[in-house]
């Protein structure tokens, strides 16, 4: 009978439940197999799409603006400058960078289920309050306190998806996370297409589609309020052997939450003096200039190669939906073989190639417009891909329940003091062309790559040092041609502490029996 066979048949639910309070690594190899299946399939159903669409809800509430300009919510209407409405536009992220790290550790205290449902009604309300506006000063003033309430909301919602998943599980996971959050901007095209067509209505299609994209989040509030919990340890489709289980297979690489305090001050410091969190944020910020260029001015970008308001909304789908299959694909073999550098170097070399044939096609000829709509394609599919991996490579090096979520929170901070950036580089009045935010766009992507390359040789050094430095204490002796094979060298290593804590809550990912994902 095959191993799936026998889990249909529930052959081995008294292995399992007998099992309850013992550690994960105590179990047998097939009875761990059938009990991590079984797990990772209510994760799957309950927890990532849950979390995919809040998150999918958040980004249509703070981008459902890209829309709006494309369908006539411009500095005209406003009657503002060009410079003024970009940065009214932008200035969710100031709230972002002054709220992404409180929000987060407050998450992290009261608990994702408790803060994250309060802050998604504020977010909604002030979202649907943007149909209001009159002027590039009251639209600068809400986007402010938009920025504000969902602050710590993306760190959170990435942290919490820690909790359930092991690092050799989890590039896949926020691919698919990601996935719908890449589809979001075709479903809010596709969703600002159909408002646009209402007919008879006193007020703007924009603000239509302002009042109504808020509705959804206010009833996914109450369902995360009323299924949510602090964790696995509670969770409540789970049953008592699973969540003892899920806690124990996890706590080797620090996914556990529990709410122990004491380690705050330490791990926070931790965070702010490991250089190697600088490398993974500096890698972060440098896409997140493009990231969100692409995520509020897609529709944009596309209208000026010859479309309407109208069809440019129909049009900013195809580059999405592909950038999803792209990026699905590259999460799945990130996963698979378990490696982050050449995945990431991959997906910037497709958005450094996207980048550069915008710069070097004119904006105004009308017979390269489908070529540049082609590199338009590359960069979503690209930047996307990059984003899910430096963010998984992140959770997946960075443990401890408080220097992971600062990493993470740090890691938007900057990410939106750089979609500032991108998006004052992107003016209307620059269109069509946009040359100063294009060469800005392809430094910081070749910055990414460079980071990502420097990174990768470093932490490929650290392991086998940390290898050695193991060798060594158990006076392992190697001869000369062993000591060039670091697959071996890193073999022999983990055996030797197979059965010894990979980290603490102290030393978090500078315990010297942890290993990088390189």
């Amino acid at each position: 009978m095959t191993f799936e066979e026998r889990t249909e048949k529930g052959i081995t639910d008294y292995e399992i439940s007998s099992k309850t309070n013992q550690d994960a690594a105590s179990y047998d190899s097939y009875t761990f197999k059938v009990m991590e299946k079984r797990v990772l399939r209510k994760f799957d159903i309950f927890i990532l799409p849950l979390c995919t669409l809040l998150y999918l809800f958040m980004l249509v509430d703070r981008s459902n603006i890209s829309n709006a300009i494309a369908a006539g919510f411009t500095d005209k209407y406003l009657e503002s400058s060009s410079i003024g409405f970009n940065v009214a536009v932008s200035a969710h992220l100031i709230g972002y960078v002054l709220f992404e790290i409180p929000s987060s550790l407050i998450s992290k205290v009261l608990g994702f289920h408790v803060w994250i449902p309060i802050i998604m009604v504020i977010w909604a309300g002030i979202s649907m309050s943007q149909a209001a506006v009159t002027s590039a000063v009251q639209l600068g003033i809400v986007r402010f306190f938009l920025g504000a309430a969902e602050a710590g909301f993306s760190p959170a919602v990435i942290d919490y998806i820690c909790l359930f998943y092991a690092r050799k599980e989890i590039t896949f996971r926020y691919g698919i996370f990601m996935a719908l959050a890449i589809i979001s901007g075709a479903f809010t095209g596709l969703l600002a297409y159909g408002i646009l067509q209402i007919k008879g209505s006193a007020l703007k299609g924009f603000q239509i589609m302002f009042l109504i994209e808020g509705i959804p989040t206010i009833i996914l509030a109450i369902i995360v309020a009323i299924f949510f919990t602090r964790g696995p340890g509670n969770a409540r489709f789970l049953t008592r052997d699973e969540r003892t289980f899920t806690i124990e297979r996890l706590r080797p690489e620090g996914g556990v939450d529990e709410k122990d305090t004491s380690v705050m001050k330490s791990q926070t410091k931790s965070a702010f003096y490991d250089p190697r969190v600088y490398g993974y944020i500096i890698a972060a910020t440098a896409g997140s200039i493009l990231n969100n260029v692409l995520n509020y001015f897609l529709p944009t970008l596309v209208k000026q190669l010859g479309y309407s308001s109208v069809d440019a909304q129909l049009m900013s789908v195809p580059p999405f939906l592909i950038a999803t299959v792209v990026m699905l694909t590259i999460s799945w073999l990130s996963d698979k073989y378990q490696v982050r550098a050449v995945p990431l170097l991959i997906a910037d070399t497709i958005t450094i190639i996207g980048t550069a044939g915008m710069l070097g096609t004119s904006a105004y000829d009308p017979s390269l417009f489908k070529l540049r709509y082609f590199f338009i394609i590359l960069l979503a599919c690209g930047i996307y891909s990059a984003q899910v991996i430096i963010y998984s490579w992140i959770t997946g090096n960075v443990v401890g329940q408080y220097k992971r979520n600062i990493t993470i929170a740090t890691g938007f901070t900057f990410g939106n003091i750089g979609g500032v950036i991108g998006i004052l580089l992107f003016p209307l009045n620059l269109a069509p062309s946009f040359t100063t935010g294009t060469i800005v766009c392809l430094s910081m992507m070749i910055l990414q790559f460079v980071v990502a390359l420097i990174m990768k040789f470093h932490l490929e050094y650290e392991n086998k040092r940390r290898d050695l430095a193991t060798l060594s204490k158990y006076n392992v002796q190697l001869n000369t041609s062993e000591l060039k094979n670091t697959k071996l060298i890193r073999e022999k290593a983990a055996r030797l502490v197979e059965h010894e804590p990979k980290f603490d809550e102290i030393l978090c990912d500078t315990h010297p029996n942890w290993r990088y994902i390189v």
